[in-house]
């Protein structure tokens, strides 16, 4: 018998902003509890919220056996690893008025839009012990700015977006990526000629093929990439990891839910091209006898499964700047896309900025960018920034080669 306690507590402040003015002050405090039994090839599960008796837990969770769920009991090495990776980002009573200077700021510097979403300011703790000998902790916090951009003159509800996330705070950063934005909004330019460009923004391509990756849809025969493992299908400088680094990932435990810590915190599913891994758990590891990358997650009473958390794609070292080249389109708002069961990929622009010389000249009409997900991962990837165009937080650009479609 095998047995597992699990802790996570969350600190969260969130500022709702309406018109460029603070609205209100959310708090939330949560306190999730998890005991976990495995015996006989069967998993128990107890969850609680709040203080908890871990004790009583035990005792539920044991009787939880007779329900039959299956889960292979796995055993792992001792352990015990404790980081505190919290930064000094701002006391919490500097948090409101802050904020306010920020939003006034914005709205002196930007007098044509108006903002409103919300600003966050959130710390988490989570412990793991297991019967093995494992006792991990880790604690983290961040500043996540999440601002909905409306010009005055428009019928919209939004018409850009600046987000980003940090470990520090800035107003002097945040000010002027946001000027930057709206600046160029403002400046209207006439549709592209060409029918292939240079395409820098967010991981969007990668995530419509995320799915094929899951060990579970893999080896239904379902998924693009099936029988595939081991084959070189990408780029060289393309690889896909699960990173949970606590010097380089904000707010982000360096275990899993099932307790794994990889090596050096990093396992990759597409190393240097080739297909390595599959997205797994402990369960779907040894179901489809197949390496366990580590990337589990689990809500407080469930039982763990594979999730997307910590994944990234490994950065080339270069700025979004001098992976454009000469002429590049950034992507600031898509919405909308999908990708057929060959792989072909398409994702409507919102809003786009032609990029000339590293620089962000003005706003382009809509239009589609398409390509398949093989040669946007393939031939024609380029690669993924160590910076953006934007001074503030952790912010990395996805940059490819492919077509545009639909202009208007």
């Amino acid at each position: 018998m095998k047995i597992e306690k699990l802790t996570y507590s969350s600190s969260d402040r969130c500022i709702n902003i309406a018109a460029g003015q603070v609205e209100s002050l959310r708090i939330n405090n949560d306190l999730e509890n998890t005991v976990r039994v495995y015996d006989g090839g069967n998993i128990g599960v107890e969850g609680k919220l709040g203080n908890a008796d871990f004790d009583k837990m035990t005792e539920a969770a044991k009787a939880k056996l007779a329900q039959n769920i299956a889960y292979p009991e796995t055993h792992d090495e001792p352990l015990v690893m404790h980081v505190d990776a919290t930064a000094d980002i701002m006391s919490t009573h500097d948090f409101v008025p802050y904020t306010q200077k920020l939003l006034a700021r914005l709205g002196a510097e930007n007098p044509q839009f108006l903002f409103s979403n919300k600003i966050q300011l959130n710390s988490s703790e989570a412990t793991f012990s297991d019967s093995d000998g494992r006792n991990l902790s880790y604690k983290g916090n961040q500043y996540v700015i999440s601002l909905a951009i409306k010009y005055k003159g428009s019928a919209n509800i939004m018409d850009e977006f600046y987000g980003a996330e940090s470990d520090y705070y800035n107003e002097d950063e945040i000010c002027a990526d946001v000027k930057k934005k709206c600046d160029a909004f403002l400046k209207e330019l006439p549709q592209l000629t060409e029918d292939e460009v240079t395409v820098i923004g967010e991981l969007e391509p990668l995530q419509y093929a995320l799915s094929g990756l899951i060990a579970e849809v893999y080896f239904s025969g379902s998924s693009l990439f099936s029988g595939k493992l081991g084959q070189k299908l990408f780029n060289d400088n393309f690889s896909l990891r699960v990173n949970r680094d606590p010097s380089k990932r904000l707010n982000l435990k360096f275990f899993d839910a099932e307790g794994v810590v990889n090596k050096d915190y990093v396992n990759y599913i597409v190393k240097d091209g080739v297909l390595t891994r599959l997205l797994t758990c402990k369960k779907s590891a040894a179901e489809f006898g197949t390496e366990n990358l580590g990337g589990a997650a689990a809500s407080y009473d469930g039982v763990p499964t594979f999730g997307a958390v910590g994944l990234d794609v490994e950065k080339c070292g270069k700025t979004a700047c001098e992976l454009a080249g000469k002429k590049a389109i950034y992507l600031s708002v898509t919405g909308g896309g999908d990708m057929t069961p060959s792989g072909d990929v398409s994702m409507p622009s919102i809003v786009s900025y032609l990029v000339e010389d590293g620089q962000i000249v003005g706003k382009l009409p809509e239009f589609t960018v398409c390509g398949n997900i093989f040669d946007i991962l393939g031939k024609d990837f380029i690669g993924v920034t160590d910076k953006g165009f934007f001074n503030f937080g952790r912010q990395s650009y996805f940059v490819y080669k492919a077509k545009i479609i639909n202009k208007k």
